[in-house]
Formats: C-alpha cells, structure tokens, sequence
C-alpha cells in the first residue's frame, strides 16, 4: 500500500501510473485507488480470485478496508481479467455501493503501452495506456531514487532470505553472544550502539562495502534486539547516509536469522514508507511477521500502513508499541 498524494487527468494515465505507485507491474489483480476528493489516498493490491465464487468474500474484504477511513471514493481496476467477465465487477459494485462508498471500475488486461483500458459501465467510455515509463508518475519516481520492477516476485526476491543452513549457522552464533553478554554489568547506551552502527556499519556502506560476515551479521542483530537501540535506530533516518541505513537494514532483514531479523524488517519498513516506498515496506512487514507473528511493533506498522497513515505520523507509533504514549 502506499500514500502518495497526487492528481491525474485521464482513466489512461491513472491506470498507467499503478506500477509506480505499488513499485511494481501487477498482473491478475484487483487495484484500488482509493481517493480524497481528487487527490490519491493511498492504494492497495490483492490478487484476483481463481474461483468466481470467492468474488462476494474479496468485494467486502476491500469494502473493510476501504471503510477504514472516512470520506473516501474508490477508482478500482481489474488488471487481466477478460473484459467479457462482468462479474467480479458487478460484485465489487454491489459491496461497495452498499456501503455508501462511491465506485469507478475500470479493466485492462495488462498495463503497458498502447493495452486497451475500458469503463465496466459505460461501453462508449473506453482508450488506450499511454507508456507508463514516460509518466508523470514514472518520472518522480525516478527522482525519488525508486524503483519500479517487473513483478511482485522480483520485489519479494530483493528481500528472500539466505539459505536454511546459512541462517542456523547464525542462529547458533547469535544464541552463544546473547549467552555471553547476559554475565556483563555494564553495557553501552542506546546512543552509543547506534552511533557504534553508524561508524562501523552505516559509513562502511556509504564506502561500496557491503559484505558482512556472520560475525557482523550477529553483532548489529544482538544490538538491535534492546528496543531502546531499534528506536534510536530511527535517527538514522534523517543522518548523512539514509541510503545506506536502509541498505543496511535490507542486508539484516535477507541475512539475520529469525526472530531476530524482525527488527530489522521493521526498521526497512519505517525507512521504505517514510520515502513513499510502501510496496517494498510492506514487503518487508509480511517478512517480519512471518519471522514474529506476534512483534509489537511490526503489528502496529502494519495495521498503520493498512489504514493509509501519512508517512511523517510513523516514527510517532514507536513509543505506543513499546508500551510508552504517543
């Protein structure tokens, strides 16, 4: 899901610009824009159902959502059904014009140049895709250092996790260096951890270095598993080197053994959202989840990204999912 704000003139250009908004070009799915007046909300993705029996159950799934927020109008496009199959729309119509929820359905089979798009309920309303790379959209995007890829699976793939045997490896290194530190007094501050990643880990990143070993892997993972470190972590964020930060929490989130990698797929999530990238945070918040069906604070972020919260209103949600006030 993602929040960007932004207006478009035609169906074809707002069709055109789905693969910038969710970072990547569906294929059989159901795509919601969901809109403030003219302006983009934010935006979801599902896949479309196998089984035309499943259509009721997906309409009100989406009407939920959409319902999070009040006010709300929604531009819903089919990408790949056939154009002679009514139904899903008719069931997307019914769900949502029940609940009050203004709709606007569209299909096209496929999002590239020249697809020929059309309007479910007025046949005379109907056009072809301009090229998506050379949007308005696509150009922004560019500008903001994102990347648009070919597939959901290519976007999955820049966060699968490293071999079984590789992530054992590490586990067991981590278990014997979380053993060890629990006999020591003293331990270092929140600040100077963090600042210990930035010098040691952040910086290198910025150099071109980006090849850990298991023993660096396991030392920010032990780190970031004291919360107090994790949130300060957020500083990062408005440092010299973002960039690098981010990539360091992907390099975690890949190659830190679960459950520990959950801190770093939150804090990839936090920096991919605050950017606008919120297909690839979250990407990185199922990824969290599957490694902790249960971390705090990766169940608030995605409960937030659900609902379409701006960007700058996340790193206020870290205290409330430690227990602290907002």
């Amino acid at each position: 899901m993602t929040n960007h704000a932004t207006t478009l003139n035609s169906a074809g250009q707002l069709i055109a610009a789905i693969p910038h908004l969710l970072g990547y070009y569906p294929t059989d799915s159901i795509v919601v824009l969901a809109l403030n007046d003219h302006n983009l909300a934010f935006t979801l993705r599902t896949d479309c159902p196998a089984e035309p029996t499943l259509y009721p159950l997906l309409a009100v799934n989406l009407v939920r959502e959409i319902n999070r927020r009040e006010g709300l109008s929604a531009v819903v496009v089919v990408v790949g059904t056939p154009p002679d199959d009514h139904d899903l729309a008719r069931h997307l119509r019914k769900k949502f014009t029940r609940a009050g929820i203004p709709i606007t359905l569209f299909g096209v089979p496929v999002i590239a140049p020249r697809a020929r798009w059309f309007h479910y309920d007025d046949a005379d309303h109907h056009g072809h895709l301009p090229d998506p790379t050379t949007s308005v959209l696509a150009a922004r995007a560019v500008a903001a250092g994102l990347v648009t890829l070919p597939s959901r699976e290519a976007l999955e793939a820049q966060l699968a996790p490293d071999p079984d045997d590789v992530l054992a490896r590490r586990a067991e290194l981590l278990h014997n260096l979380q053993h060890d530190h629990e006999t020591e007094r003293t331990e270092p501050t929140a600040r100077e951890q963090v600042e210990w990643i930035r010098r040691n880990y952040v910086h290198r990143i910025a150099d071109g270095d980006t090849s850990f070993s298991d023993t660096d892997i396991v030392r920010i993972s032990h780190a970031l598993t004291r919360p107090d470190v994790r949130d300060e972590c957020l500083s990062l964020l408005s440092g010299p080197h973002p960039t690098a930060a981010e990539t360091l929490w992907t390099i975690l989130t890949r190659q830190c053994p679960p459950p520990a990698c959950t801190e770093a797929a939150a804090l990839l999530a936090i920096s991919a959202y605050s950017r606008g990238d919120g297909a690839l945070a979250g990407i990185a918040i199922d990824r969290a989840l599957t490694a902790d069906p249960h971390h705090d604070l990766a169940l608030v972020l995605d409960e937030a990204f659900r609902s379409g919260m701006s960007p700058h209103h996340i790193r206020a949600l870290i205290p409330f999912a430690n227990g602290g006030s907002v």
